[in-house]
């Protein structure tokens, strides 16, 4: 039969294996949870890649598993652009298939990029920095969505996921895509390197496991999570006093009781709010606080709206304030890294559409400060919702002098979708890279107390009104990653650069 006659079936045939690394992603991720599977996921990936001669065929062959990828695990934009976001089933959809589009790119350059090292003979050894530096490239360019980042598959199992207080995540994702290029390298090569490589790893591995310290926690310090349970819709209501007054009543009633009056104070947590809590602006409210405060003789840390002074209310802060048992403000922290097309609108002038995506009338502003406040039981951060999946702002929070860390959230967005459990994951690891406790408070779930090494000390049931006492302690030593950040990740891409410069040069050679 001739060649020509087999190229549809051949083309077909690497579309499939390629597809098949993202179902196994998928099935990595939760709510799934087969966090094994990430150990040889990419395989068919790049075994499609380096078997495919042709340099946009293996770009489309891994743009075409990371869009199934992503479409797989962030299914969920689609329900929330539809009830929230006032789009129609259409619109919904188009925004989440250019979303998926936009970030299956760095799939293809991955796929490309392989395919390119692997005709060299020890490059192979630099496709981990590659997977590396576009993972970061996610994580920064046009305002960063590190959703799902591979080496979170490893935040289950403490004695790997400590690599994460040296490296951040990314030394994570690095050692999981060299087991994926071992198993490749050895289905692909006649040489004993790929099992000299895959026996390295498995020692390295190994050595992780048998020298993992045992970790003690002094957990002598209380705090109170309040999970509110607030539906989601009432977010949308204007505020007035006839239909929020009833619901501040419930939440007070919730936490005093479960409370009581506290002696040393506590600390008290509320979750980021889907409805407008108007601390500055509106009296009602803020007493409402303070005497929350006063009644738990507490420190009260709860999310509200704010707005830049001299603004006239025309530009909305997503904020929290923390304050003293007497009610008096001690710090306010303004969110930082705001959600696209929920927060603010990017590109407006491109996208007027998705203005209806905004909570407020206006888009949110930006904050700008870290914000580390100094408590008796030791020196405090609190950063908001989606801050928890960027391992860099997080850790400028412990650069600064946070002893402890402080999670508000409202994921009652995602429903009962995986969302909320993928959001959590993510917040685990943040956890595990800067060595704190981290108190988790959301509206609707999951609202926990995770330990230093990511580990669940303490959670609330899913989409219910309750109070989690939380028994943490205050961590002072500063981890690698803490203080330097993502070196790991850009030295990555200093590799990859390289490794591309090396392999060009031999392909020059080889025309010439």
């Amino acid at each position: 039969m001739p060649a020509t006659s087999q190229r549809p079936d051949h083309t077909l045939f690497q579309a499939t294996i390629g597809a098949g690394s993202a179902l196994l992603l998928v099935l990595t991720f939760p709510k799934f949870s087969h966090f094994p599977l990430s150990a040889f996921a990419l395989v068919p990936l790049i075994l499609a890649a380096v078997r495919e001669p042709r340099s946009a065929r293996r770009w489309l062959w891994g743009s075409l598993a990371g869009f199934l990828f992503f479409a797989g695990t962030c299914y969920w934009i689609y329900t929330v652009m539809r009830q929230y976001g006032g789009l129609g089933m259409v619109a919904a959809g188009g925004v989440l298939a250019l979303l998926c589009l936009a970030l299956s790119l760095y799939w293809g350059c991955f796929a490309w990029t392989a395919g390119r090292l692997w005709q060299v003979r020890w490059g192979p050894l630099a496709v981990p920095f590659v997977w590396v530096a576009l993972e970061l490239a996610r994580a920064q360019l046009l305002t960063g969505f590190p959703w799902l980042l591979l080496g979170y598959a490893l935040t289950d199992y403490p004695s790997l996921a400590r690599v994460a207080r040296w490296t951040g995540v990314y030394g994570l994702s690095f050692l999981l895509v060299c087991f994926n290029v071992a198993w490749a390298w050895i289905l692909t090569r006649k040489d004993r390197a790929g099992v000299a490589f895959l026996g390295i790893i498995l020692a390295g591995t190994l050595g992780l496991f048998l020298t993992a310290p045992t970790e003690t926690y002094s957990e002598d310090r209380k705090a109170f999570l309040v999970q509110t349970n607030i539906p989601q819709e009432v977010g949308w209501q204007p505020w007035n006093l006839t239909t929020q007054g009833p619901l501040l009543d419930r939440l007070e009633t919730l936490t005093t009781q479960a409370v009581g009056r506290q002696d040393p104070p506590a600390l008290v947590i509320w979750p980021e709010m889907p409805a407008s809590f108007y601390f500055h602006d509106d009296s009602f409210t803020r007493e409402y606080a303070e005497g929350i405060a006063r009644r738990t003789n507490s420190y009260f840390l709860t999310g509200i709206v704010a707005f830049v002074p001299g603004s006239r209310r025309t530009q909305p802060l997503n904020s929290e304030v923390l304050l003293d048992p007497s009610g008096r403000l001690l710090s306010q922290y303004d969110k930082i890294h705001l959600v696209p097309f929920g927060e603010y609108v990017p590109l407006k002038g491109w996208l007027w559409f998705a203005e209806t995506l905004t909570a407020e009338s206006g888009d949110f502003v930006p904050g700008s400060r870290y914000v580390v406040t100094q408590l008796p039981e030791g020196r405090a951060s609190a950063f908001i919702c989606y801050e928890a999946i960027f391992p860099d702002l997080v850790r400028r929070f412990v650069k600064e002098g946070a002893e402890v860390l402080v999670n508000i959230s409202n994921d009652g967005w995602f429903g009962s979708s995986a969302a909320r459990y993928q959001h959590l994951l993510m917040a685990r690891m943040r956890a595990i890279e800067n060595a704190r406790y981290l108190l988790r408070a959301t509206n609707t779930g999951l609202t926990v107390v995770i330990r230093p090494d990511g580990r669940i000390a303490g959670e609330i049931p899913p989409d219910r009104p309750a109070v989690l006492e939380a028994r943490w302690g205050s961590q002072s030593h500063q981890t690698f990653y803490s203080r330097h950040g993502d070196w790991f990740a850009y030295g990555s891409c200093l590799v990859t650069v390289a490794a591309l410069l090396v392999a060009g040069r031999r392909k020059r050679r080889e025309k010439e």
